[in-house]
């Protein structure tokens, strides 16, 4: 594992759950260059942090095979915000908030940096796949996501009313960053070769659905009295429980021999 690789995922970390935390725990602090409202705060958080999360994971790898995925999302995901920033420049720079300067560098510095660690170390996704217990389920889960991110890219007036609250088109752009992120990292995941790498992600979109529906439960009072108010609470519920199912079934298929005899006595 070149120390180049962890270093660069030890910083998105710091950078992922520094922004994530400060926003879930004080969102009017939170460190992005926008005024938003406290809900979309805790929203953005949640994105931050499962992605903080996951590349975590990839900074403590121990090959550089176990990180790829982390490294080419985290650069996917740096590139669409420094596109979106440009696109969009005088909405980021209306306000003289203090965060500006970090928020250029960081996204600035971040894709370069991927732009050179990807092809230097060879992390290109591994030319044959392999499918695995938890592809179907990391299929749908790029697919949704997917989706939902080239609509709210490139069709956020159209997308905004249907949202459970208030959207601002900029803010759906910005969330469409992340969700196309984890489109390509449950794609990239659902045909990994290696385990520790799949074991990481799904706990990274894991802890995504769980704090998704800790912000919505947050601010219910700003959910639209609509059916897809059910919709959204419905759907990431139901990605939470799959999510934490496939890890306790893999966990439980990884255990050494004697111990998976315990665990399956446990649950009987």
């Amino acid at each position: 594992m070149p120390w180049l690789i962890r270093a660069y995922l030890a910083f998105a970390a710091v950078q992922g759950l520094g922004i994530g935390l400060t926003g879930m725990l004080l969102p009017a602090e939170m460190q992005i260059p926008l005024r938003i409202t406290p809900l979309n705060a805790r929203f953005v958080a949640a994105l931050y942090i499962a992605g903080g999360v996951g590349v975590l994971w990839g900074a403590i790898a121990r090959r550089r095979e176990e990180a790829r995925l982390f490294v080419l999302s985290f650069g996917f995901a740096t590139l669409l915000i420094l596109i979106l920033t440009i696109g969009h420049w005088s909405d980021f720079m209306a306000d003289p908030l203090p965060h500006r300067p970090i928020w250029i560098f960081d996204y600035v510095v971040d894709p370069l940096l991927a732009l050179v660690i990807v092809p230097l170390y060879g992390l290109w996704p591994p030319r044959v796949g392999t499918r695995h217990r938890l592809t179907p389920l990391l299929v749908v889960e790029g697919s949704v996501l997917g989706a939902l991110g080239l609509a709210l890219l490139f069709f956020p007036d159209a997308v905004a009313p249907g949202w459970p609250w208030a959207l601002p088109p900029l803010l759906g752009q910005l969330y469409a960053c992340f969700f196309l992120t984890f489109a390509l990292g449950a794609l990239l995941a659902a045909r990994e070769t290696e385990p520790r790498t799949i074991t990481g992600f799904t706990l990274s979109s894991l802890v995504l659905a769980v704090l998704v529906l800790a912000a919505s439960f947050l601010h219910l009072d700003r959910f639209k009295p609509e059916p897809v108010m059910w919709v959204w609470f419905a759907a990431w519920g139901i990605g939470a429980c799959a999510l934490l199912a496939a890890l306790l079934v893999r966990r439980a298929s990884t255990l050494p021999e004697p111990a998976r005899v315990v665990a399956e006595r446990v649950e009987a």
